[in-house]
């Protein structure tokens, strides 16, 4: 911890070098006492962190190498500092918005509602703000867990209430009292999928296939022939009522066999994008449409994932505050070449394979037959397929 601090005080850059003289510079640098930090040479350059003091030095042994020095980036309150001289009104400006921000934050500024659907956000508000859980009233003073059982009790359909605060958002969680619901069979059944027909039992309607048949998707497996009922139940109290009615309706069940294919190939070679586990993050303004960085402007990496994270005062009205913070998330990333042997290749092969298959076979469907088959592959490539053959229900009704 102190180590980084000390590291920020002090400031760092980052350099590339480059050049024939590649050796006999870093041989005059180290001769010289400069020290460098996360070193890494690659083919055809160098790449180290070096502080601002020996970043100085660092020149003239360059100049009598011959060799090409550039700086990648710089990081420290060195450089903050030469950066935010010339801008002490905005500086006051930061302090101000910071200020702003600690005393707000001790407000409710906004308020949510979710899990909701038959009341809407305004209905629950609104008993919400009967109850003192309004915008611009210090958090303080609210004994969340005791509001949101009163809202609960104040309003019949909730089954359960939950708030809570999230920094300047009070958010309303709510469970709304499951109503009788309605289950209506009607309309023919037809075959989800191709497959063959093993098992069917009609219990309403026409069969319009036998077993031992073939059927394609969409086909009708047993047809409407009127005396349709209807089931409606209670899904707390799983009280179930049941009634005639005159309308067109088909039951029954019709299981047979389905079978699954799925191709996958994989390199014995390849090249991937790794994280490598170093971060680094960037500071900054945001003024309009221009963006002052305070800290780490550039990514310090050659080769890296940048995320970018603002943050704001609440609007009031149809004002908001023209200055935002911005944060720039900096995650390493590099190439690595991955070999895999011939097994290797194969077993990832089916790994991708089956991932794939597992979307579209039912989870109670049964397995009865699971093939793996190598297919001829091309040069440096392992080429497989997975045949599954299962025994499921196939009778849907239509959409």
């Amino acid at each position: 911890m102190f180590e980084k601090v000390f590291r920020y005080y002090r400031g760092r850059v980052y350099i590339r070098v480059e050049g024939e003289g590649l050796a006999q510079f870093i041989n005059a640098a180290l001769k010289a006492g400069i020290v460098f930090y996360n070193a890494r040479k690659l083919p055809a350059c160098f790449l180290a962190e070096v502080s601002t003091r020996d970043f100085r030095r660092l020149r003239q042994a360059a100049k009598k190498s011959g060799i090409k020095l550039s700086i990648r980036a710089k990081y420290g309150f060195p450089f903050v500092a030469r950066r935010w001289q010339k801008r002490k009104g905005l500086l006051a400006g930061i302090f101000i918005i910071f200020a702003a921000l600690t005393i707000l934050s001790q407000f409710v500024i906004s308020i949510s509602v979710e899990g909701n659907e038959r009341f809407s956000d305004q209905q629950i508000l609104e008993e919400a703000e009967k109850l003192g859980v309004k915008k611009w009233v210090l958090k303080s003073k609210l004994d969340l867990e005791e509001l949101g059982k009163k809202l609960q009790e104040n309003m019949d359909g909730l089954a359960w209430v939950a708030m809570d605060e999230r920094g300047t958002n009070i958010r309303i969680r709510v469970v709304e009292k499951t109503l009788p619901q309605k289950v209506v069979f009607l309309g023919d059944l037809v075959a989800a999928k191709t497959g063959y027909v093993e098992d069917i039992i009609v219990i309403q309607g026409q069969p319009m296939v036998h077993e031992g048949q073939l059927v394609k998707k969409g086909q009708v497996l047993i047809k409407a022939a009127g005396g349709m009922t209807e089931y409606s139940f209670d899904m707390n109290s799983d009280i179930v009522s049941k009634n005639n009615v005159d309308a067109p309706a088909a039951k029954g069940f019709v299981r047979g066999r389905v079978w699954y294919s799925m191709e996958q190939k994989v390199p014995l070679e390849e090249e991937k994008i790794e994280k490598t586990g170093k971060i680094a993050h960037g500071w900054g303004i945001k003024t309009k449409d221009r963006v002052i960085m305070i800290t780490n402007q550039n990514s310090p990496f050659s080769m890296s994932i940048n995320e970018s994270q603002s943050y704001a005062l609440p609007s009031w009205r149809n004002w908001r505050f023209p200055v935002e913070i911005i944060r720039i998330r900096y995650e390493e990333v590099h190439k690595v070449t991955v070999t895999y042997t011939v097994e290797e290749a194969r077993k990832l092969a089916e790994k991708q394979a089956r991932e794939a298959l597992k979307k579209e076979i039912p989870s109670d469907a049964k397995v009865l037959q699971d093939r793996v088959k190598v297919l001829s592959s091309e040069k440096g490539v392992e080429h497989i397929r997975i045949e599954i053959e299962t025994f499921e229900e196939l009778a849907t009704y239509r959409e």
